[in-house]
């Protein structure tokens, strides 16, 4: 368990104040969530562009280059003896901030037997920028810990399942993947990593959102992200997948094998 003791407000090395960064962003901001295993970050240079397509039109002048928030992470990475952890990096219009924060993994056994997913019909404002949605967050958090399940699969208006409230999501129906269109979607960093195992592996993909009262028709789902890796899911709502599945199991294989290099 880390003893968070600093974090890093507008290039200042600072105590760590959960409150004080709360309300120093309460409402929406611009935010990238970087995995660092053995105290090195995971993937920086796609969550850094994807960071500079989300402040495009607004938080400019907070944009760190790419080498300061590579040094920022190092030094908070030193201070507080980080190995395993996620770091999060927040930007408004005056402020900006680096710290980790509380990290939840699956457990090996959620990767053997699957987890359980909910609905949550609720869609994201922007979805092809990662913008904090407070009341979105608030209704997520509380519908997980009412049902007692690990995501929440999110449908959208039209009745489309676009993606997890932290992940990315992926149906699998006689040996082809289904995921909805990058316009419906954050287009997150394992996923982009999922697409290119498929492309190595020859699997094909569709670009297709599944409509929610469909999803008994596929074999297999999966959720992927930043903290779950690639991970089976068990149900959605009262549906069952296969989570000993051919595809799923070489994607999950080829995707940790990586993380273990």
């Amino acid at each position: 368990m880390y003893v968070i003791k600093s974090c890093i407000l507008n290039h200042q090395i600072i105590p760590f104040s959960k409150k004080e960064v709360d309300e120093l962003f309460p409402n929406n901001y611009a935010y990238e969530v970087i995995r660092l295993i053995n105290g090195t970050p995971l993937f920086l240079d796609l969550h850094y562009k994807r960071l500079l397509k989300t402040c495009a039109n607004q938080y400019q002048s907070n944009i760190p280059s790419k080498e300061i928030l590579q040094n920022e992470i190092a030094l908070l990475t030193k201070k507080n003896q980080l190995k395993n952890i996620n770091v999060k990096i927040i930007i408004n219009e005056e402020y900006r901030a680096v710290f980790a924060i509380p990290s939840v993994y699956p457990k090996p056994n959620d990767y053997l037997r699957g987890v359980k997913c909910n609905l949550l019909f609720e869609e994201r404002e922007n979805p092809e920028v990662k913008v904090f949605q407070a009341e979105l967050r608030k209704k997520v958090d509380k519908k997980k810990l009412e049902e007692g399940v690990f995501e929440s699969v999110l449908v959208n208006r039209e009745g489309f399942i676009t993606e997890g409230s932290k992940s990315n999501i992926f149906f699998i129906k006689d040996k082809e993947l289904y995921t909805a269109p990058d316009q419906l979607v954050l287009s997150g960093i394992t996923r982009q990593k999922v697409m290119d195992i498929c492309i190595e592996h020859s699997y094909q993909v569709h670009f297709n959102a599944v409509y929610y009262q469909e999803i008994a028709q596929f074999d297999s789902a999966f959720i992927c992200g930043t903290s779950p890796g690639v991970l089976p899911i068990s149900t959605i709502e009262d549906v069952s997948f296969q989570v000993v599945n051919p595809i799923l199991q070489k994607i999950h294989k080829a995707y940790h094998d990586y993380l273990a290099e």
